[in-house]
């Protein structure tokens, strides 16, 4: 008998999932997140699931959002950078655009490398990738010792023109990782970002390095930790882009998980059984907000990292600071709710760890839509009364009772987050009443249906595994790897032969990965993409071009396909205009042995209650009867206002609606 686990680290609560190949059964747990060591948490979840099978665990699926965190705290690694000299200011110039365009105070993100960590080396590389001036070693022997005594962890090499030749970074970085030694990581733009854009291609080695060594330390730990526990299987890393890679690569390729934890709900919603979903996963810190449409998930060629451009395929994600610690606040004798977050030290007031500030939880509790004594599937009983005084202070400044000033809050919070569904629909012509809202994460399916009303969707789906989803939707991923090479002209001025061998190239090196994996490329499938746009245009759109590639490259079809998406995207296209290649992409993805969605066994006929306590909704009290998850079967129907209990989340049914569960053991809310 075999079993692999998942954990998904998030800012408050570390979800865990173990699935029995034999049987599809699954069991989960939810411990606390330990910030000052990230591997208790983990640890302390597989323990409760697994006991002492580790030998028999066959795969691991870690996924976290420590990289992303330490960029948002500014954490990360002491790094340096090194460039070509007169090119040391590029991270200080950026980009000239602002990205809140009418906020006289907006100010740039402050570089994660200081202008002093920058060093200037003497090299070339021409435009058309041909080396101009070769590495000149005097001008590294020059700057040796300050690397060397600076006490950096990790060194980061972004040449001139590299993404089109990579001689003079890869003596740069072997004659660094000679003399430096094991101890400092050394890292450079070509094996990290291989396209143009100089700022973005050093941002996004920046990061790399920056977290990199992070990422190392923890995956060290980790190792080690299961190791002491006769783990002999395989651990794997969730990626930015859906996928998930081996341990070993993944360390120095730390920019690639850094939104590992929320993609993991996002490929888990592909395989909900509804095929236009919009996945909201809210936890203790945020809220984020995927869109699945006919069953795939968004990727986006280049993602922002807390105002840093990354040049990393990623699914498409757009998150606020909006989870069940977020921090009520007054502001100008207005009500604010978020970013801030109580975190899971000391937490909401509630969790009775020192908290004093009122929390989105903490509305939730006093309002009557959380049991103190189920909370957690009763392992951690909530103090009430804390969070009662926590909301009554908060209540004091707008000479509100209690219950007012907790619906005010969770008003805001609902309001915040029904606008980020929003962003990336209604603002893209997109119709949100036309997809289904899947919420998971611990308190998600706490607001579901009060963010689908506000929005007009008709239907609400809580899966079965509603707080552990994304660590279960991580069991889901297949692995997979990008390559990008950039070929800037016309496309009709490059015939196929010159495309097709681009293909080739970038299929060896995949291949060279799928090696490390332990993959055969007979066992894989590989997609071709291109970025292009019209000649004129800044911005490309990304176009698969698997369609134009069964023969020899059809740059017919390609720019047919490209007019297409231009005007569905945009609402108007160009055909008569000439087409301009800028990327060149190759995927491949080696499909994992998913794991079966088995429905929730739950009894038959109508469930029976376990308590009722007074509860507000709509400012009015009305009684809340209590159920637990498993007490509901297929034949079941709930009507509102009730709470259902679980041990990874609470479910809230608002009067006017009713609950009843589907043919895969998800929930289904809709409002009568």
């Amino acid at each position: 008998m075999s079993y692999r686990l998942s954990a998904d680290i998030g800012g408050t609560f570390t979800d865990v999932v173990c699935i029995n190949d034999a049987t599809g059964e699954y069991t989960t747990t939810k411990v606390l997140t330990t910030p000052e060591k990230l591997t208790n948490g983990i640890m302390k979840g597989f323990d409760e699931v697994i006991e002492d099978r580790y030998k028999q665990v066959q795969n691991i699926v870690h996924g976290t959002t420590s990289g992303l965190n330490a960029v948002i705290e500014r954490k990360g690694a002491k790094c340096a950078v090194i460039t070509t000299r007169g090119f040391g200011d590029v991270l200080e110039i950026g980009r000239g655009n602002r990205p809140d365009m009418y906020n006289n105070r907006y100010q740039r993100p402050r570089p994660l490398v200081p202008r002093k960590d920058i060093y200037e080396v003497d090299e070339r590389t021409s435009a058309d990738g041909s080396v101009k001036l070769p590495l000149q070693t005097a001008s590294l022997e020059a700057i040796a010792g300050k690397l060397k005594d600076g006490g950096y962890e990790s060194i980061a090499i972004c040449l001139i023109n590299s993404y089109l030749n990579p001689e003079n970074e890869e003596k740069a970085a072997a004659w660094l990782k000679d003399y430096l030694g094991e101890g400092v990581m050394v890292i450079t733009s070509s094996e990290t970002a291989r396209e143009w854009r100089e700022y973005e291609r050093t941002s996004t080695t920046v990061l790399n390095a920056y977290v990199s060594p992070i990422t190392k330390s923890h995956l060290v730990a980790l190792n080690t930790e299961l190791k002491t526990r006769d783990f002999e299987g395989n651990l794997y890393i969730m990626q930015s882009n859906g996928g998930v890679m081996k341990d070993e690569i993944a360390v120095d390729k730390a920019v690639q998980i850094l939104m590992s934890g929320p993609v993991g709900g996002a490929i888990g919603g592909t395989v909900c059984g509804r095929k236009n979903v919009i996945g909201v996963d809210m936890g203790g810190t945020s809220f984020d907000v995927s869109l699945i449409v006919d069953g795939q998930t968004e990727i986006t060629v280049e993602s922002n990292v807390e105002g840093f451009p990354a040049l990393v395929p990623t699914v498409n994600i757009f998150s606020i600071g909006a989870g069940g610690g977020s921090i009520a606040w007054e502001e100008g004798g207005g009500m604010r709710v978020g970013p801030q977050s109580a975190g899971a030290k000391p937490g909401p007031a509630c969790y009775g760890q020192g908290g004093t500030q009122p929390t989105i939880t903490d509305a939730n509790l006093v309002l009557g839509r959380i049991d103190p004594d189920h909370f957690l599937d009763g392992r951690m009983k909530l103090d009430i009364d804390a969070a009662k005084k926590a909301v009554s202070n908060f209540a004091d400044k707008f000479g509100m009772d209690i219950p007012t000033a907790a619906e005010g809050i969770l008003a805001i919070a609902n309001h915040k987050m029904a606008d980020a569904i929003r962003e990336i629909t209604v603002r893209r012509g997109i119709d949100p009443r036309e997809f289904t809202l899947l919420a998971f994460g611990g308190a998600g399916p706490m607001h579901a249906a009060h963010i689908a009303e506000e929005l007009g969707i008709e239907e609400v789906m809580i899966p079965a595994v509603p707080g552990g989803f994304s660590a279960w939707g991580m069991l889901q991923a297949d692995i997979r790897h990008d390559a990008v090479r950039t070929q800037m002209a016309p496309i009709d001025e490059v015939d196929s032969a010159t495309i097709d061998g681009i293909f080739d190239v970038l299929y060896e090196e995949l291949c060279g990965v799928l090696a490390k994996e332990g993959i055969s490329p007979d066992n894989a499938v590989f997609h071709k993409a291109m970025d292009l746009r019209y000649v004129g245009q800044e911005f490309t759109i990304n176009l698969p071009v698997d369609d134009a590639s069964a023969g020899a490259f059809d740059k017919e079809v390609a720019k047919k396909n490209f007019h297409s998406l231009h005007e569905r995207l945009y609402g108007h296209s160009a055909p008569g205009d000439p087409v301009e290649m800028v990327n060149v992409r190759l995927s491949v993805m080696a499909a994992s042995n998913k794991v079966p969605a088995s429905p929730v066994e739950g009894v038959s006929g109508e469930p029976k209650a376990i308590r009722e306590f007074p509860g507000v909704f709509d400012f009015k009290e009305q009684p809340v009867k209590v159920y637990n998850r498993s007490d509901i079967g297929m034949d079941s129907k709930v009507k509102g206002p009730a709470v259902i209990v679980e041990l990874t989340a609470t479910t809230v049914v608002p009067p006017a609606w009713t609950l009843t569960v589907n043919e895969m053991g998800s929930m289904v809310m809709v409002k009568e």
